[in-house]
């Protein structure tokens, strides 16, 4: 199977301002993956990118090893965007019933999936009378009906109750576990830790992977065959570090201790099973690589 997503150069810009810069990026194997920066920084603009809603000014985007412009796509792939698109007059079930329609469902699939989610309740009512909470329930169920392999998110839980919050939060952890590939737009960094370890910043019109990012000291939690022998070895170099198993550690490390330490893990041929940034080191991350460039007055 191909790449599921590929993205080659991609140029954007909003008359002057360049939102996008020369952007590279590909996904090659289903998983939930976070898109993370400030309001105002281009989030919902590569989205839109990819959705072929806003025209790229250069490069290329390829989903499933198609053109991101062949409307086909969209029987594989979905775009959960903001309420906007509602249609205030109109019930949840008309939406719903005019993208069954278009994407060949049948209504037995459509009363299943209204039943998945708990939605039914309020499917007659007009949008126009529905809380936050229900227009982002019923635009998750609009981009749900075609099943999709790819589903794209642009800031799912903003505004959500903390009920709501939970529900969405299982249903991406659901649908993840079904295979389905998702790009999740947000700056809630402690739900974000919540649904993935796969975190990629948006910073100057280019993705950068949350381990690019320099910082002082962070957290990891680090699974290995050979314990002992890793945290005799950070302490000669002044990582401090909890044993929690006979597999597992924390230490926090810079990153020149980092880059040494896993140096070392190759010579000794000590096998690392997982090493994750420790839940919350995510805000770390963030205010590091936002708050210091304070100066280019981004809409936090």
């Amino acid at each position: 199977m191909g790449k599921i997503l590929e993205i080659k150069g991609v140029t954007k810009y909003f008359c002057e301002q360049q939102v996008l810069d020369e952007l590279d990026f590909s996904l090659d194997e289903p998983k939930v993956l976070a898109l993370v920066a400030p309001n105002g920084t281009g989030k919902t603009t590569l989205l839109n990118s990819i959705a072929n809603i806003d025209q790229i000014d250069e490069g290329t985007i390829r989903v499933f090893d198609q053109p991101h412009t062949d409307y086909q796509l969209f029987y594989k792939m979905s775009y959960l965007q903001d309420s906007s698109i509602l249609y205030g007059h109109l019930t949840g079930w008309d939406h719903l019933e005019f993208v069954r329609k278009e994407q060949g469902k049948s209504k037995e699939e459509l009363q299943q999936l209204i039943l998945d989610l708990d939605i039914g309740t309020y499917m007659k009512k007009k949008v126009k009378h529905y809380s936050l909470g229900m227009k982002q329930h019923l635009l998750l169920a609009i981009a749900l009906i075609n099943q999709p392999a790819l589903l794209l998110m642009d800031e799912p839980l903003n505004g959500l109750d903390p009920d709501s919050i939970i529900k969405v939060r299982t249903i991406i952890r659901s649908l993840a576990s079904k295979g389905v590939s998702m790009i999740i737009s947000s700056h809630n960094l402690d739900e974000i830790e919540k649904v993935t370890d796969n975190v990629v910043f948006l910073y100057e019109g280019k993705l950068i992977e949350k381990e690019e990012v320099m910082i002082d000291a962070i957290e990891y939690t680090i699974v290995l065959k050979e314990v002992e022998k890793a945290l005799s070895f950070l302490s000669r170099i002044d990582v401090t570090c909890t044993k929690l198993s006979d597999y597992k550690f924390v230490g926090t490390f810079s990153k020149q201790q980092f880059s040494v330490f896993r140096s070392f893990c190759k010579e000794q041929e000590i096998e690392l099973f997982d090493c994750q940034v420790t839940h919350g080191q995510l805000e770390t991350i963030y205010f590091n690589l936002y708050e210091k460039n304070s100066e280019a007055q981004y809409d936090i």
